[in-house]
């Protein structure tokens, strides 16, 4: 049984190798199609979430702009408050912004940030370089935001951090007809993955689409749980 938390999506769009942007932070993989449909999830949700590296490489505003819907509460996890001040999420004020942060973050920094009307929760790190418990977050987001589901864009690194947890509930991935190849391309999940086959997180098939652009696969699986 999942417990007390909310029910979390997974939406990515990778090539047909596995990567979600290029060596040089190139991510321009969705079709316009496969835009809508990430919308259409996106307002489907009460929230959206997102790791540091992603606001500070692409500066996503993730607003609902390809479908009406409302603007889900735009969640960021950033261990050390690493994100900049200047930052499309903290400045343009479309949507409500949540930041989880650690103890370790600049005192000065996480003060501005509130002056802005930003929300921040500091929670206690689970290492020193500023790791944050998700089951931890998603709990005070289930309880105290009242957040029942949401959706996680990445990065790589920030989902690696999902299903290590095991608190992924649904992946929803989009093939895209590209091959990008490198190891310094960023991958769906990075981290330090898992060792063995009894590690590995389970998927069972739910849905296969064939994009409407007729060049691109849409895969909705859910996790399996043991």
């Amino acid at each position: 049984m999942r417990k007390r938390r909310p029910y979390v999506i997974v939406y990515v769009t990778s090539s047909v190798d596995g990567k979600i942007a290029s060596r040089t932070g190139d991510s321009r993989l969705s079709c316009p199609y496969d835009l809508r449909r990430l919308h259409e999830v996106r307002a489907s949700c009460d929230a959206v979430i997102v790791g540091a590296n992603t606001v500070i490489k692409d500066n996503p505003s993730l607003t609902v702009r390809y479908v009406k819907g409302a603007n889900p509460i735009r969640v960021v996890i950033d261990g050390m408050l690493r994100s900049p001040l200047n930052a499309k999420l903290f400045t343009d004020g479309q949507a409500r912004t949540v930041v989880y942060t650690s103890t370790l973050s600049p005192k000065g920094k996480i003060n501005e940030l509130r002056r802005r009307g930003v929300d921040i929760y500091v929670l206690e790190p689970v290492n020193s370089s500023g790791t944050l418990s998700l089951a931890k977050v998603l709990k005070h987001l289930h309880d105290v935001v009242g957040v029942k589901k949401i959706l996680v864009e990445g990065g790589g690194t920030l989902l690696w951090y999902f299903f290590k947890e095991r608190l992924v509930d649904e992946v929803r991935i989009t093939l895209s007809p590209y091959v990008i190849g490198g190891e310094d391309a960023i991958s769906v999940v990075e981290g330090n993955g898992f060792s063995s086959k009894e590690e590995w997180v389970k998927l069972r098939l739910k849905n296969v689409k064939l994009c409407e652009c007729g060049n691109e696969v849409h895969i909705i699986y859910e996790v399996v749980r043991n």
